[in-house]
């Protein structure tokens, strides 16, 4: 009953507050003088399905209909919201006026001047700032857009800055505006693209990848940036520049993609065989990129192509050894380290015959495959054969951790 009394005083106490009759309330809740009698005296309470219709009529919340107070915290925030709101308002029409006013006297200076480009670069400029401080308070209320805001103010400020620097190319003359454009977009690009794929919907397979988005986009304005300097200065260099930067950039970016990206069945287990393929490929493209322009096809297929091949043995036969062997972990690494040894032995040899053989001076009369060690001496250590010593003892040392993985795998098999 105790409850029923409080319910009920409650709800006569919010009636007056109002200045409501009995017989009005009953006439907005379509039920008789005397039920309302009824609850306010606390001798029953109203029907479960007409909480809501009371709420509404006495400006209360169901939790403080039936709790008999007032949610003194949820009156604060919606006090706090209003206020922020009005203010929010007030500030949106303030910058209004500001901007308004802004544009109107740079239009006027520029009818006064009589020179037009002041007005054409005062309105970019003045799009900047609105981009930072009205944009994102414009798109608040947006359902879709308020979610978006810092997006919506960056790229809105890329826009704008754009624009400004097209104002200014056309103001003064010149044909730096695609360099220009492109290195701001480049720069803004390192902070402005992860904000864009934070924010935005992007397709379901895009989620998951995001920071191979980020890395092909980079990649890619900066190969426009290279294009852009490129056709300015009217240089035939910007194939072995952006082939130099794919090489230099598939070092750290190959495996973030072969990590992100949907690749197909066969590859999945074979993504460090892809991630070597592909940077000798570049590689490949590279050297032919420097020397077919200068007509040295004949040294680019008897001299680079094959020294490259020789240099790119070592890694390619550790890769296969340790990924592809079908041994323990132990043999794998003792045959990595006798590959190596085998590759640091055989390579100057090698380099030296394919050097005689392209300019013609042949192999020395006295060269043979242990000519590379004949000053090897660690009781000398000059500048000729210190680097002899150090070279030999490398070899020598790889030979030892072979030999010594194949006796910890030969031991290990015994016990």
């Amino acid at each position: 009953m105790e409850d029923k009394k409080t319910f009920g005083a409650y709800v006569l106490r919010r009636r007056k507050e109002l200045g409501m009759t009995q017989k009005a309330f009953a006439e907005k809740l379509f039920v008789t003088e005397s039920a309302v009698s009824k609850w306010e005296r606390g001798l029953s309470y109203p029907d479960i399905t007409m909480l809501g219709a009371i709420c509404e009529v006495l400006g209360v919340s169901e939790h403080e209909l039936l709790t008999g107070s007032e949610d003194t915290q949820r009156r604060r925030a919606e006090r706090l919201a209003e206020r922020y709101l009005a203010l929010t308002r007030r500030w949106r029409r303030a910058q209004y006026v500001a901007y308004g006013a802004a544009l109107l006297g740079f239009l006027i200076g520029a009818l006064i001047s009589g020179n037009a480009a002041i007005f054409y670069i005062a309105l970019p400029s003045l799009a900047m700032a609105a981009s930072l401080t009205l944009l994102p308070m414009m798109a608040t209320d947006h359902p879709v857009l308020g979610d978006c805001r810092a997006s919506l103010a960056l790229s809105g400020f890329a826009a704008s800055l754009l624009l400004l620097l097209l104002a200014c190319c056309f103001a003064v003359g010149g044909d730096w505006f695609f360099i220009a454009a492109t290195g701001v977009l480049f720069g803004l690009g390192f902070f402005i693209a992860p904000v864009l794929l934070n924010q935005l919907p992007l397709p379901e397979w895009m989620r998951k990848s995001k920071t191979s988005a980020y890395l092909t986009i980079q990649i890619a304005l900066l190969l426009l940036l290279l294009l852009a300097c490129a056709l300015a200065t009217g240089g035939d260099w910007f194939p072995i520049a952006a082939l130099g930067v794919l090489f230099g950039c598939g070092f750290f970016v190959v495996p973030v993609l072969l990590r992100q990206l949907p690749l197909a069945e066969p590859l999945r287990g074979h993504k460090l065989l892809v991630y070597f393929s592909v940077q000798t490929l570049l590689l490949f493209l590279l050297m032919c990129a420097v020397e077919l322009p200068s007509g040295g096809a004949r040294e680019l297929l008897l001299l680079d192509l094959p020294e490259a091949l020789a240099l790119l043995a070592l890694p390619w036969g550790d890769m296969l050894l340790g990924r592809y062997l079908p041994a323990s972990g132990r043999l794998r690494g003792a045959a990595c380290c006798g590959w190596s040894a085998v590759w640091m032995w055989l390579s100057p040899f090698a380099v030296n015959r394919l050097d005689g053989a392209y300019y013609g001076y042949g192999p020395m009369a006295q060269e043979s495959l242990f000519s590379a060690f004949e000053n090897f001496n660690l009781l000398r250590w000059d500048d000729y054969t210190a680097w002899i010593n150090i070279y030999a003892l490398l070899v020598f040392a790889l030979a030892a951790a072979a030999v010594a993985l194949v006796i910890a795998e030969i031991v290990h098999r015994k016990k």
